[in-house]
C-alpha cells in the first residue's frame, strides 16, 4: 500500500515538474498563447459586460426621446379625468429606480388677448425630464408654484405675437377667472405642443375650475423586455378607475434597437473567439512540433497516451486561466471606455461575466488544442529518437 502511494506521489511530482518546465522553458510560445487568449477574453468580457448592462443603459438612454408610458381614465369613469391624489399614489407605488420622469396633464380651452388657445397644466420638473429634446427659446419654468409664468408653443407664439418676456392675459372660457402671465419661454417640438400654452398644474386647475383633477399623465419608465406590460397590468389591477399602457411605438423601437445592438455584439464576440482559437492552435501546434523528441522519450519510457493528453490539457488549462484572468481585468477596463463613449455612463460589474468569459475562453483553448494533442499522441518514439 505504501509503495503504491509512493509511486503516485512520484508521478504527481513528475507531472508538476514537466508542467512547470513546459510553461517556463519555452516561455516565448507560452506568452504568445497567453496574449492570444487574453485579447480574446478581454473583448468577450467587455462585450459581455455591455451585453448584460445594455438593456438598462439603452433603456435609460432612450428615455431622452420622450415618454413611453400613458395613464388615462377608465372608459367607465363617472367623472372627468383622474383624481390627482390617486395618481400621486400610483406614482409612489412605482419603483423609484425605474421612474425617470412623469407629469400629469390637464387640458382646457382659454381666451388670450388675440384669440383662443389650448391651455395645458403640467408638472414642469417632470416634463423637463420627459422632454429634454424640446428646443426652448428662453428658460424653463423652474418651480411648480410659479403661477405668474407660462411657456408657449412656437406656432401659438407666432399667431399671438408673443416672445420670451411678453405678457399675456389668460381668461377662462366662461370669463369668470383670469390672470396675467409672463412668457418665460417659447418651445419648438415639431408636434402638437407647438400650438399650446403650458402653465403649472395648480394654475390650470383654478382657471378651468377643476380642483384636484387631471386628464391624463405621461411617464418615462426604464423597462426592459416585457417589464412595461407587467407594470401596466399591476397598475390596472390595483387602480380600477385608471387605464395604464405602454406607448407601443416607442417601446417597440427600444426593443428593435436593443436586438440589433445585442446581435452585433454577439457576432463580434464570436468572430474574436474564432480568431483566438486559430492563434492558440497555431502556437500549440508549434509547441508540439518542437517538443516531439521530449514526447517520444516520455512514450519510450512508458508514458501512456492518456498521460500525454492529460499533460497537454493541463498546460492548455493553465495558459487559458492566466490569459482569461488578465483578459477579465483588461476587458472590464475596456467596458468602462465603451460605456463612457456610447452611453456616457460607467458599466456596472456583472458577476455572470466571470464564468461566461472563462468558460468561453476555456472552450476556445480546448478546441484549439484538439489537433496539436492528436499529433502529440500519434508521435512514434522510435522515429523521433532516430531523428526522423
Amino acid at each position: 500500500m505504501a509503495a503504491i502511494e509512493s509511486a503516485r506521489a512520484l508521478r504527481a511530482r513528475m507531472f508538476l515538474r514537466l508542467l512547470y518546465r513546459a510553461l517556463t522553458v519555452r516561455n516565448g510560445q507560452v506568452v504568445v498563447a497567453v496574449i492570444s487568449i487574453m485579447v480574446g477574453a478581454a473583448v468577450v468580457s467587455a462585450l459581455a459586460s455591455l451585453y448584460l448592462d445594455i438593456s438598462a443603459k439603452m433603456s435609460q438612454e432612450m428615455r431622452t426621446f420622450g415618454a413611453n408610458f400613458f395613464i388615462g381614465p377608465a372608459p367607465t369613469a363617472a367623472s372627468r379625468g383622474i383624481d390627482l391624489a390617486t395618481y400621486r399614489q400610483l406614482v409612489g407605488d412605482l419603483p423609484p429606480e425605474k421612474l425617470v420622469g412623469e407629469t400629469p396633464l390637464l387640458y382646457g380651452l382659454v381666451r388670450l388677448d388675440l384669440g383662443n388657445a389650448v391651455l395645458v397644466g403640467v408638472d414642469f420638473a417632470g416634463l423637463r425630464k420627459i422632454a429634454p429634446y424640446w428646443q426652448v427659446d428662453g428658460k424653463w419654468i423652474g418651480v411648480d408654484f410659479d403661477d405668474r409664468s407660462c411657456m408657449v408653443g412656437r406656432r401659438l407664439a407666432e399667431t399671438m405675437e408673443l416672445k420670451p418676456g411678453s405678457t399675456v392675459t389668460v381668461i377662462s372660457e366662461d370669463r369668470s377667472r383670469q390672470t396675467r402671465l409672463q412668457v418665460k419661454a417659447v418651445i419648438d417640438t415639431g408636434d402638437s405642443e407647438d400650438e399650446q400654452m403650458f402653465v403649472t398644474l395648480g394654475l390650470a386647475q383654478r382657471l378651468l375650475d377643476l380642483p384636484g383633477r387631471i386628464d391624463v399623465a405621461t411617464l418615462s419608465i426604464v423597462a426592459q423586455g416585457g417589464e412595461a406590460d407587467h407594470i401596466a397590468a399591476r397598475i390596472n389591477e390595483h387602480f380600477p378607475g385608471i387605464v395604464a399602457k405602454p406607448i407601443r411605438k416607442i417601446s417597440e423601437s427600444d426593443g428593435q434597437i436593443l436586438d440589433k445592438i445585442e446581435g452585433l455584439m454577439a457576432l463580434v464576440a464570436a468572430t474574436i473567439l474564432v480568431i483566438t482559437t486559430l492563434c492558440v492552435n497555431a502556437t500549440l501546434t508549434a509547441m508540439v512540433a518542437r517538443r516531439a523528441p521530449e514526447i517520444g522519450l516520455q512514450k519510450a519510457l512508458g508514458a501512456a497516451d492518456r498521460a500525454i493528453v492529460g499533460q497537454f490539457l493541463s498546460e492548455t488549462a493553465v495558459i487559458c486561466l492566466v490569459g482569461a484572468g488578465l483578459g477579465l481585468i483588461l476587458g472590464f477596463g475596456l467596458a468602462q471606455i465603451l460605456g463612457q463613449a456610447v452611453f456616457s455612463a460607467w458599466v456596472t460589474f456583472r458577476p455572470a461575466v466571470l464564468p461566461l468569459t472563462t468558460g468561453l475562453s476555456l472552450l476556445a483553448a480546448l478546441a484549439a488544442a484538439a489537433v496539436p494533442i492528436r499529433r502529440a499522441v500519434r508521435i512514434v518514439p522510435a522515429r523521433v529518437l532516430k531523428g526522423e
